[in-house]
């Protein structure tokens, strides 16, 4: 496995979209670690609520799980 990925599966949004004070759309969503295949509760940002609704949308059509990709080889300007 390449561990500069990091590899999600979402199974459930329980709840959202939710804004913050700076914008950000929220989902809380039923996550499978695809490390380890432990699941938990966590909270996905996205840009926009358009963007989290069409997320969420993919649950009322399907079972399916969504997989999701983070790098995690990050650079910082200094």
């Amino acid at each position: 496995m390449d561990k500069s990925k990091i590899t999600f599966m979402i199974h459930r949004v329980h709840q959202g979209p939710i804004e913050d004070k700076s914008g950000t759309w929220w989902l809380n969503c039923l996550v499978q670690d695809g490390d380890n295949d432990q699941l938990f509760d966590e909270d996905v940002p996205f840009i926009s609520f358009d963007a989290a609704y069409e997320f969420k949308k993919h649950f009322f059509k399907s079972i399916d799980p969504i997989k999701l990709e983070f790098d995690t080889d990050r650079k910082y300007d200094a």
